[in-house]
């Protein structure tokens, strides 16, 4: 049993992988168990070298000019990745030279972010935040040539690839965006009920705050098309428009999306913030302080400040400004 352990272990990995040379003249697949066979493979169907016997020297990379060079690497990739072969090593990163690459690109990279659809919205970003500034290029052509031909659709029954990696309770995209808002105002509660315990304040505030939220319904209409409130962030549609920077009276990109229109865009959706304009740590500092002063202070005051559109704008990504807002102070 033993002897029949280790030769399993030793038995030879296989990877399939597609291949194509720089200019992108041919696709082919195959099933590679090194990086010499892989070179090997690569030169005998594409033909990157006139010299057969130097089929070592080829230079293996990925679409972002990434460097597979060794075996341990390789078989950390997933399975059909494409990889580009060259004759030598380039001298800029590998681009993607029509829509069919893009769309291609796309697609993985979107999978990519499917994948973290069960972490919360800061892992998502910290994902994006590799590359950053190329992937959400490459992210917003793709999406905005999306079909949204299907927005105007609800349920799981009318529009099934919507959910996909959703909850499989929630049934309908109004209930979806719902959940998200209170998740979101949640995660405010849970920060200051944490900021206070951790310096052994009363929790009072806390249950104030509770209260008001649950007569609220913790926001929920922040993100809902449908919900009649005048705090409602996006129009009937599900159109939803960047407030600008936390300095700005509007968002001097234009930046917009509609989450409602496919998974995609729902996804993104995920990576825009709720922005504090008086920073939320500089709201708890400050409560933390009327209460170990024992001062009297307005809870309603600082309610609005946490949870309320008094205090906050939905900004996109490139809008959130990491850092002191110094100019705004609480009066």
């Amino acid at each position: 049993m033993e002897i029949l352990k280790i030769f399993s272990c030793c038995k030879s990995k296989k990877l399939p992988v597609k291949i194509t040379d720089e200019k992108r003249s041919r696709k082919v697949g195959v099933i590679v168990s090194s990086l010499l066979d892989l070179k090997k493979k690569s030169n005998d169907l594409l033909h990157v070298i006139t010299n057969s016997d130097d089929w070592d020297s080829l230079f293996i990379g990925l679409e972002d000019g990434t460097e597979v060079s060794d075996d341990d690497y390789l078989f950390s990739l997933q399975n059909n990745t494409l990889l580009i072969i060259y004759e030598a090593k380039p001298r800029q990163p590998a681009k993607i030279h029509s829509a069919g690459m893009l769309q291609e690109a796309m697609e993985r990279y979107l999978k990519a972010i499917h994948d973290l659809q069960n972490f919360n919205a800061e892992e998502v970003v910290k994902f994006i935040e590799d590359n950053k500034d190329e992937k959400l290029k490459l992210t917003w052509q793709y999406v905005s040539k999306l079909p949204s031909t299907k927005s105007h659709l609800s349920s799981i029954s009318e529009h099934p690839e919507w959910f996909s990696g959703c909850n499989k309770l929630v049934t309908t995209k109004e209930e979806y965006f719902r959940k998200c808002a209170q998740g979101r105002i949640r995660s405010y509660l849970r920060d200051a009920r944490n900021r206070l315990s951790n310096n052994n304040l009363s929790p009072c505030p806390i249950d104030k705050f509770k209260s008001c939220l649950e007569k609220q319904k913790y926001f929920a209409c922040y993100f809902d098309r449908k919900d009649k409130s005048q705090d409602k962030l996006c129009d009937s549609k599900g159109q939803f428009q960047c407030q600008g920077q936390y300095n700005k009276t509007i968002c001097e990109s234009n930046h917009q999306i509609n989450p409602y229109d496919n998974a995609e865009s729902r996804v993104l959706f995920s990576t825009w913030n709720l922005d504090h304009v008086i920073e939320r740590v500089k709201i708890l500092s400050d409560l933390c302080l009327k209460i170990r002063c024992n001062n009297e202070f307005d809870h309603l005051k600082y309610f609005d400040l946490l949870f309320s559109k008094k205090n906050l704008k939905l900004v996109h990504k490139n809008c959130h400004v990491i850092g002191p807002h110094t100019e705004c102070q609480i009066v």
